[in-house]
């Protein structure tokens, strides 16, 4: 019976998940379909947007908007902020598909992160992931025309950014609810950012005001429904569907923009593809058997 509740709770996880990993995958394509304006300028509107509905959602609900660890919660926002540049920046420079492969190479980076941070310690197979997945990374550079390093790099810092971010909002589920740290996030990235972004301003365009309103609300909207997903079950039972990402990214990318993968391109699709999955097997199962020997203690 425990069973049936469990299964039919994740099952109005999952759709919550797929539904927010959709959202950011549009949110990526308004970020390449805006490739004439600069990642920061972008990141600037979006985190404009989020910062005055994440502010009103808190004020409704009669909480004040400061919060309780707010070293942390910059950490997290400082993080954040470089992660999201990254990433932005290499949307804009390689196809989708590709962009969004080396951003969800975060749960492995969380892995090594976790081990040397939160003292929790990687298996010799996570770090055989972790190797492997390099190799990855390698061949997805490849094809006919090859992405230069410089924008794989960009993805790679991308990913350990947002890892070193993730590592960050674990620590504040102790003190902070998940509005209060939406809405710091924000609050961090514009004093950082805004400067830079009014430096490199570029004029946006009639249908750029659009695309620039589309991010903004699509952010809010993605991060409620991956906060209600996780909110209804744990990360370590649903957090694989977080890799359907990875497929709309590719996808969008061939239907959308017309890029085409190399087969060698494919390949190392596929390797990385394998390596979050057996990632996700092994930490699973390591959280499981955790669980099982505390109960027994």
């Amino acid at each position: 019976m425990a069973f049936l509740c469990s299964y039919a709770q994740m099952s109005r996880a999952v759709p919550f998940l797929i539904i927010a990993t959709f959202l950011y995958a549009s949110i990526n394509i308004g970020v390449k379909f805006l490739s004439h304006l600069p990642a920061t300028e972008i990141v600037t509107f979006r985190q404009l947007i989020t910062l005055l509905v994440s502010g009103v959602i808190l004020l409704q609900q009669g909480r004040g908007v400061r919060g309780n660890n707010t070293k942390l919660l910059f950490a997290r926002g400082f993080f954040g902020s470089i992660a999201l540049v990254c990433l932005f920046i290499c949307v804009q420079n390689t196809p989708l598909a590709i962009a969004t492969t080396l951003i969800n190479l975060t749960p492995i980076f969380t892995v090594v992160i976790a081990h040397f941070y939160l003292k929790e310690k990687a298996s010799p197979i996570q770090w055989g992931f972790l190797l492997l997945a390099f190799a990855g990374v390698v061949l997805i550079r490849g094809g006919v025309e090859p992405v230069p390093w410089i924008w794989i790099g960009v993805g790679l810092a991308a990913a350990l950014f947002a890892a070193i971010t993730y590592t960050v909002v674990r620590e504040l589920r102790r003190s902070d609810e998940a509005m209060t740290v939406i809405f710091f996030f924000p609050l961090v990235t514009l004093p950082l950012v805004g400067p830079v972004a009014l430096y490199q301003w570029v004029p946006p365009q009639s249908w750029d005001w659009l695309l620039l309103l589309a991010i903004g609300l699509l952010t809010v909207l993605a991060q409620y429904f991956m906060t209600v997903a996780y909110q209804l079950e744990k990360a370590s039972n649903i957090m694989v569907f977080n890799y359907t990402g990875l497929l709309w990214g590719i996808v969008f990318g061939w239907v959308i923009f017309n890029e085409e993968l190399s087969g060698i391109q494919f390949v190392g699709v596929f390797i990385i593809f394998l390596c979050l999955i057996g990632n996700f097997l092994v930490t699973r199962s390591q959280s499981a058997r955790f669980a099982f020997f505390g109960k027994i203690r």
